[in-house]
């Protein structure tokens, strides 16, 4: 698959609105055997102050009660790749709720949601701790705006984090490093193996874009003769004032690619534009217009699927509730996965 140049304004493109829902915190919890055979994962990355970035996830695939755990540590030092470090358990000997965001491996946990620190304040945070070889994370995600969901009978996707303070430990082939940055944390579910090939899935784009007080999570997924695009845009809670996101209709979205390059025998863009304008009731004059240019791709792969991690230096600005932010090569994480 080459990725295409894209954008709104193709009259022969219909797009659904996925809008986005409140969420609880059940659900970012476990949601099981939704299919005979399921995959459900739960993704984690972060930007830190020092030059590096890193991700950390966990992936479940199981039938039934049976299946494996794969647990992935992933760090950057200036957008290249330095650690890829995977761990796989046995699923009976993991415990996971499905009451609320908590997953625990061989007794020790790895994901767990501080229910305390919700209860008092409202806000969600997050405890991270994996250790794989001599390399580990040890993090905290404190969340700074609100999480949503997009849920239908094909997309299955709660953005519990979509701006998070992040701050704690990493290790890198043994040496310990004291970090903070910002952060971004979603969850996937409902994706059995075949339902790609089932729905003739190509493969999605997906982004966030931070300014200092406000955030893009944006998508783009390609089935066949049909897409979804999708832009929901967050801003922070800060100064006792309740965050609020506001999803955005496909018709008031243009996200163009280019700077193609070849990577891995694909075709890959390396350059891409998003453009909002839209008129949200309670929100004044909505608009987005950022261009990311790309520092280094890593690739990899997800059973037979070609997948692209972007760190991208994103210039351009938001505007939203009257205040404008301006963005200057400021680091972002995009992804491109490609099925067919």
């Amino acid at each position: 698959m080459t990725a295409p140049k894209m954008g709104t304004h193709d009259n022969k493109k219909k797009y659904r609105f996925l809008r986005a829902m409140e969420i609880s915190p059940k659900d970012d919890a476990f949601h099981g055997n939704t299919n005979l055979l399921d995959v459900e994962w739960w993704y984690f990355d972060a930007i830190l102050e020092n030059g590096y970035s890193v991700h950390m996830g966990v992936r479940i695939y199981h039938l039934g009660n049976s299946g494996i755990v794969q647990s992935r540590i992933t760090v950057y030092r200036e957008g290249k790749s330095v650690v890829e470090a995977v761990k796989t358990d046995l699923y009976s000997n993991t415990d996971i709720s499905s009451e609320i965001p908590l997953i625990e491996i061989n007794g020790r946990p790895v994901i767990e949601f501080d229910q305390k620190h919700y209860k008092k304040t409202g806000r969600w945070q997050y405890h991270l701790s994996l250790h794989i070889d001599n390399h580990a994370i040890n993090l905290t995600f404190d969340g700074m705006t609100p999480g949503w969901k997009v849920e239908t009978s094909d997309t299955c996707w709660a953005v519990a984090l979509p701006k998070a303070k992040v701050q704690g430990t990493i290790k890198v082939n043994g040496q310990e490093f004291r970090v903070k940055g910002v952060g971004y944390h979603d969850h996937n579910w409902g994706y059995p193996p075949p339902l790609p090939v089932s729905l003739n899935y190509k493969g999605w784009f997906w982004g966030r874009i931070h300014s200092d007080t406000m955030g893009i999570t944006w998508a783009r997924v390609m089935m066949g003769e049909k897409e979804d695009l999708l832009a929901v845009v967050n801003l922070d809670s800060y100064d006792h004032k309740q965050g609020v996101f506001y999803s955005i209709p496909p018709d008031n979205i243009m996200l163009e690619t280019g700077g193609f390059v070849k990577n891995r025998w694909q075709q890959i863009p390396t350059e891409f534009e998003l453009q909002i304008k839209d008129v949200v009731p309670g929100c004044e004059n909505l608009n987005a217009d950022v261009q990311m240019k790309t520092i280094d791709v890593h690739y990899s792969r997800i059973f037979t699927f070609h997948y692209w991690r972007y760190h991208m230096q994103a210039s351009g600005e938001i505007t939203a509730d009257g205040t404008t932010e301006r963005l200057h090569g400021k680091p972002q994480i995009i992804e491109f996965l490609c099925i067919k």
